[in-house]
């Protein structure tokens, strides 16, 4: 049997018929991504959309060497995963793009106002000298997309990035600012495309790779310090206004994150309960194309926050429910 055929037909089966009958999925930690023809999903510091009993995920190519292309895959089980397209090559043509950038934490919105899919994100120079953000759009989902804002966001020098949309579908892109020592936090307009306002966060913090999710009165962030490629401790900030009141830095895990850095946090609402799960890129595990996606549950509850570093749990996706692998 040829090696990729057998890698695909092993991939296909890793949840037995049994489980998927019972809405159990097994997650398992540590491998690289397969899709379902057997090729390596290259999606790293994804971004996240669910949208009609699937779960879309836009993230940087790294497989090809040189500027990393954003990909777009799909999967209803956050295991299986299809490649749908390539939504963004790099170099953009000159009428786009302008200077030579690269793109690093791709993240996918809808917007309920257009109707539009909108992938905000990191636009940097190969040095790092620029900077800056950037935003595309789209009609559908698979594209194509072209480019609605490329720049400092209010003239704001912005890095690292995530967004966050709240429950009355206010979004917002979240940025290290002021040569990575704040956050920013920059409301978007209500078509999503542009900025319209900005308030610094975590002051003289030095944290990046911010993770948002909003769970009752309470907003929890997770976040990472500055080291490159290298996990460091992970902390928890919690307030009850975006804006303000964000309270002392916490320690979450253990000094290095198990080894992982956020890249989003899922909110699974189920029949039965709502899980929230964490999602961390292990970089240059070995290599940086080979580096993984790590899925862990995460426990929120007042202003505490755990993170279960498991190799492998079972989740409901229609009940919500979790397990450690039987």
């Amino acid at each position: 049997m040829h090696l990729r055929t057998f890698i695909t037909l092993l991939f296909c089966v890793s949840t037995s018929p049994l489980l998927a009958q019972r809405g159990w999925t097994t997650i398992t930690n540590g491998n690289l991504w397969l899709t379902s023809d057997g090729d390596t999903v290259q999606a790293h510091a994804p971004g996240f959309l669910y949208e009609n009993g699937h779960w879309w995920m836009v993230g940087e190519d790294r497989g090809n060497g040189g500027l990393p292309d954003v990909n777009l895959y799909s999967s209803t089980d956050l295991q299986h995963w299809q490649f749908e397209h390539k939504i963004i090559t790099l170099p953009l043509p000159a009428s786009e793009g302008g200077p030579v950038r690269m793109i690093e934490r791709a993240k996918l919105l809808r917007c309920p106002t257009t109707g539009e899919y909108v992938v905000w994100c990191h636009w940097e120079a190969p040095n790092y000298s620029a900077s800056e953000s950037a935003c595309f759009h789209a009609p559908a989902i698979r594209g194509p997309y072209t480019c609605a804002f490329s720049g400092r966001p209010l003239g704001i020098k912005a890095r690292d990035c995530n967004v966050f949309v709240d429950h009355d579908g206010s979004a917002y892109f979240i940025a290290t600012t002021n040569e990575n020592r704040d956050l920013g936090l920059f409301r978007l307009s209500d078509d999503y495309l542009s900025v319209v306002s900005h308030v610094p966060l975590l002051q003289g913090e030095r944290r990046e790779a911010p993770a948002i999710v909003h769970v009752g009165d309470t907003y929890y962030m997770l976040s990472s310090a500055c080291t490159g490629w290298a996990p460091n401790q992970c902390k928890l900030t919690t307030s009850h206004s975006l804006t303000e009141g964000w309270t002392p830095l916490r320690d979450v895990g253990n000094k290095n994150c198990y080894r992982t850095q956020a890249a989003a946090i899922l909110t699974i609402k189920g029949t039965r309960r709502t899980t929230y799960l964490y999602v961390g890129d292990r970089w240059k595990d070995p290599t940086l194309a080979e580096s993984k996606t790590i899925i862990f549950p995460l426990t929120l509850s007042g202003d505490t926050c755990q993170i279960h570093p498991l190799d492998s749990f079972q989740i409901n996706l229609r009940t919500g429910q979790w397990r450690e692998k039987k």
